[in-house]
C-alpha cells in the first residue's frame, strides 16, 4: 500500500509518540525507583504497578524508536524487534490491570489478607507476561509467500503487518478489550459491596435513642432514706469572751466538761428499699455507652475514607484504560473496514494516548501512596541538606495530624495503605461496630 500520509504528517506522529513515550519513561522510573527506596511502597497493588512498569519501559522503548523502524525495512532486525515489544507489553499492560481489579475483588469478597494476595503474584506473572511473550515470539516465525511476516510496518511503527490486520484485533486488541470489561465488572461488584457495607457501618455511627435508653434503664435503683432525731439536748455552753481572757480560770481545764451527758446525742435510722426484681446488675452505663458511641464513630469514618480512596483509584484506573485503548481501537477497526486508506487524526490521537500507559500507571500509584512520596520527598532532602535545620519543622507540619482525623486514618495516610489493605480495615471495622452493639 503506498504511504498514506505526507513527509511533515509523518515527522509530527514521529514527534508526538517520542514525547508522550518520554512522560511514560518517567512516570516508569519513578515507580521503580519510589519502589526500591522505601519499604511503605511495597504493598499489593504498588507491587503489581512495579511489575508492569518494566514492561512499560520495554513498551516505550520500542515507541521511542517511532518511524526509525519503518524506515529501516520491514525484514530487519530493528523492525522485528520493535514489532515484538509493542506486541508483547503493550498487551501484558492490560493484563496487568486485570490483575489488579482481581486482587480487589478478591480482598472484597473472598476476605484475601496481603499474604494471600502476594502468593498469587507468580500466576500474575505468568498470565501478564507469559501469555503475550508466546504470542509474540511465534509471530517472529510466520512467513508466508502471499502475506509476508506477520511483522511489519504498521503506519506509526513496525508491529503487525497490513496484511495481517485480522489479527491486530483477534490476538491484542480483542484481549485487551475482553481485561478491561471484565476489570470494569469486577470494580463495580467490589463498589457495590464496598459502599453496603460503609452504609451499615454508618449506621452504627449514632446509636438509636430506644438502644441508649434501654441501656441507661436496665440497673437497679436502691434508695436510702436517713432519720436523725435529737435525743437529751443540753445547753451548750456558750464560747468564752474575749473580754475574759485575763481571768486565768479560764484556762483552768475542767473535766466536767467532758462528760458524755454535755453533747447531743443522736439516733439515725437507715432504710433501703427493695430493689426492682425486672432488672439485672449491670455497670453504669456512661463509659460503656461513650465507648460503644466512639468505636462506632471510628468505623465509619475509616469506612469513609477507604470507600473514598476505592473510588478514586477505581474512576483513575477506568479513565485511564478509556483514554488510552478507545481511541487505538477506533483506529485499528477503521484499518480493517478501511484497508487501502488510513486516517491521520486517528493515527494522530493513537501516537498520542498509546505511548502513556506508563504514564497513567505513576498518577494512579502517586494518588495511592502521595503521603509515603511526601514523606520520603522531605527524607531525601533532610539526608542531602543535613545542616539546614530549618526543613525539620516543615516536614513534620506536612505530616501533622488532622483534627478530624482518627488514629488508624492518620497512621494509614502516611504510611501509604494501599487499597486492599484499607479493604481489609474496612472489613475489620465493620465486625467491630457490630461487636460494639
Amino acid at each position: 500500500m503506498a504511504e498514506p500520509f505526507s513527509t511533515s504528517q509523518l515527522h509530527t506522529l514521529e514527534r508526538t509518540e517520542r514525547v508522550a513515550s518520554v512522560f511514560s519513561l518517567l512516570g516508569a522510573s519513578f515507580i521503580i525507583l519510589t519502589f526500591i527506596l522505601s519499604d511503605n511502597f511495597r504493598k499489593p497493588v504498588n507491587r503489581l504497578i512495579f511489575y508492569a512498569s518494566w514492561g512499560n519501559l520495554l513498551g516505550n522503548c520500542a515507541t521511542l524508536l517511532s518511524q526509525t523502524g519503518v524506515r529501516a525495512g520491514p525484514k530487519s532486525a530493528l523492525c522485528q524487534f520493535q514489532a515484538f515489544l509493542i506486541q508483547m507489553f503493550f498487551l501484558a499492560d492490560a493484563l496487568w490491570n486485570l490483575s489488579m481489579a482481581v486482587n480487589v475483588y478478591l480482598t472484597v469478597f473472598k476476605k484475601y489478607n496481603a499474604k494471600q494476595l502476594k502468593a498469587l503474584e507468580w500466576r500474575y506473572h505468568l498470565l501478564c507476561y507469559g501469555t503475550p511473550f508466546i504470542i509474540a515470539f511465534v509471530y517472529c516465525f510466520v512467513d508466508t509467500p502471499d502475506r509476508g511476516k506477520i511483522y511489519g510496518p504498521a503506519q506509526l511503527w513496525c508491529w503487525i503487518a497490513g496484511d495481517w490486520a485480522f489479527l491486530r484485533i483477534a490476538l491484542f486488541y480483542g484481549p485487551a478489550w475482553i481485561c478491561i470489561v471484565v476489570s470494569f465488572t469486577l470494580y463495580v461488584m467490589s463498589g457495590r459491596e464496598i459502599f453496603r457495607k460503609r452504609e451499615e457501618l454508618r449506621a452504627f455511627r449514632e446509636p438509636s435513642r430506644g438502644s441508649v435508653e434501654e441501656s441507661m434503664g436496665a440497673y437497679k435503683t436502691t434508695e436510702v432514706s436517713v432519720i436523725s432525731e435529737v435525743i437529751g439536748l443540753r445547753q451548750p455552753k456558750p464560747p468564752p469572751s474575749c473580754f475574759d481572757a485575763a481571768d486565768p480560770r479560764r484556762f483552768s481545764h475542767d473535766d466536767s466538761t467532758l462528760s458524755p451527758n454535755n453533747y447531743e446525742q443522736f439516733s439515725t435510722t437507715i432504710n433501703s428499699s427493695p430493689p426492682s426484681t425486672g432488672f439485672d446488675p449491670a455497670p453504669r452505663p456512661s463509659s460503656v455507652a461513650t465507648t460503644s458511641v466512639k468505636q462506632r464513630y471510628r468505623a465509619a469514618l475509616e469506612a469513609n475514607t477507604a470507600a473514598w480512596r476505592y473510588t478514586k483509584v477505581a474512576l483513575l484506573f477506568f479513565v485511564s484504560l478509556c483514554v488510552t485503548w478507545i481511541p487505538s481501537s477506533i483506529n485499528r477497526v477503521y484499518d480493517l473496514a478501511h484497508p487501502t486508506s488510513a486516517s491521520y487524526p486517528l493515527n494522530f490521537v493513537s501516537s498520542l494516548v498509546l505511548p502513556l500507559m506508563g504514564f497513567w500507571n505513576a498518577v494512579i500509584y502517586f494518588v495511592t501512596t502521595r503521603a509515603v512520596c511526601k514523606a520520603l520527598f522531605w527524607d531525601l532532602v533532610l539526608k542531602w541538606a543535613p545542616k539546614r535545620k530549618d526543613l525539620a519543622p516543615m516536614r513534620m507540619s506536612r505530616t501533622a495530624r488532622r483534627p478530624s482525623e482518627t488514629h488508624s486514618v492518620r497512621r494509614s495516610r502516611i504510611r501509604g495503605e494501599s487499597v486492599e489493605e484499607e479493604l481489609m480495615g474496612l472489613q475489620n471495622q465493620e465486625k467491630r461496630g457490630a461487636d460494639a452493639v
